[in-house]
């Protein structure tokens, strides 16, 4: 028999993970479903990027924020799945059963849509990529210190690409932007901006193949889009950004009369509560009156959307949860951080 959850939270993004957090602070049982083999959404795609928009948090880089999001997220023991595609969800009298890309199915009383924009995968170079130079192709923001005094390739031409690569020369690496077409994509400031830093831009190039890694550097097959000319570029590292494939289908596969947005978002009247009795959004996916769309927001949206499903589901019970600083759920864990602190100061 199958454990029936008190929330079914799909999406183990900002939204999702805190929504995990304060479903255990309310005392409910949390399955957290994630498409993706790591929880983070998308944070994971810019860990070096420095997020400033959380209340009374410093400047942080995304990969640290995340870290941080995943460790609360957890604080309360949920069971995580990872790798697993939600395809179906089913309403039956009171409870919802879900199934996954594999025919697996869970059941639970409710279920938070923290799906944000979908299952984000960035595109990947159409070139066969060897394995063992795989280390060194990146779809994401690369460690700072790997490509310091480094050459490395930025193959794209959006505003993504271009941030990317005064960034990139910020942390002392010696850049390259390649793009297919005739001209860059990006802002126009940003790439005025490319230029005064004399960053080279090679146009009309695509990436055709890559040689591995050999006498300490890549060698990347430029093909010129015009002329056919085949060329040799050396680097260290190379950072993709050719955008994104997002792929938005569950709720459109649902056989539930669900309200949406612009065919996509899912409509609250009251904030975080869809038309769907039982059903609930939070984070990029849910719109309301009001919506902030920061990282902030999604917070919001999910303490609220848990507090709603903890009436739907104890109607007689407190409209939120004690403050933490009076919460006795946290008093065995202070007393921990205390006697740390303690100790990391001896």
């Amino acid at each position: 028999m199958n454990q029936v959850y008190d929330v079914m939270i799909i999406g183990g993004g900002p939204a999702g993970l805190y929504s995990s957090f304060y479903a255990g602070l309310r005392d409910l049982s949390v399955a957290l479903f994630e498409a993706q083999d790591e929880l983070g959404g998308k944070l994971s795609f810019y860990p070096e990027k420095m997020v400033w928009d959380i209340g009374a948090l410093p400047p942080t880089k995304g990969k640290q924020v995340r870290a941080q999001l995943i460790e609360q997220g957890l604080t309360f023991e949920p069971d995580v799945f990872l790798d697993t595609k939600i395809i179906s969800v089913i309403k039956e009298e009171d409870l919802f059963r879900v199934t996954d890309q594999s025919g697996k199915e869970y059941l639970g009383k409710t279920i938070l849509f923290a799906i944000g924009g979908g299952i984000i995968s960035p595109q990947k170079l159409p070139c066969f990529i060897q394995k063992q130079i795989g280390s060194y192709i990146h779809y994401e923001f690369p460690d700072q210190h790997a490509i310091f005094n480094k050459s490395l390739v930025i193959s794209g031409g959006g505003d993504g690409a271009v941030d990317y690569a005064l960034e990139a020369k910020d942390y002392g690496a010696n850049v390259t932007v390649c793009y297919r077409g005739e001209a860059l994509k990006a802002h126009e400031a940003q790439t005025k901006k490319l230029i005064q830093a004399n960053i080279p831009i090679l146009t009309n190039v695509v990436i055709e193949s890559v040689d591995p890694y050999h006498k300490e550097s890549l060698v990347l097959n430029l093909r010129h889009t015009k002329t056919r000319e085949l060329t040799h570029l050396p680097c260290d590292h190379v950072l993709v950004q050719h955008g994104y494939d997002r792929e938005a289908d569950l709720l459109d596969a649902l056989d539930l009369a669900l309200a949406r947005k612009d065919d996509f978002y899912l409509l609250c009247e009251e904030p975080t509560k869809t038309n769907i009795a039982g059903l609930f959004a939070a984070g990029d996916i849910h719109s309301c009156v009001g919506k902030v769309n920061l990282l902030a927001g999604a917070f919001q949206d999910a303490a609220q959307a848990v507090n709603q499903i903890k009436l739907y589901l104890e109607p007689e019970s407190t409209s939120q949860a004690m403050v933490s600083s009076h919460n006795e759920k946290f008093h065995d864990k202070n007393q921990q951080l205390v006697k740390e602190s303690w100790v990391a100061s001896e």
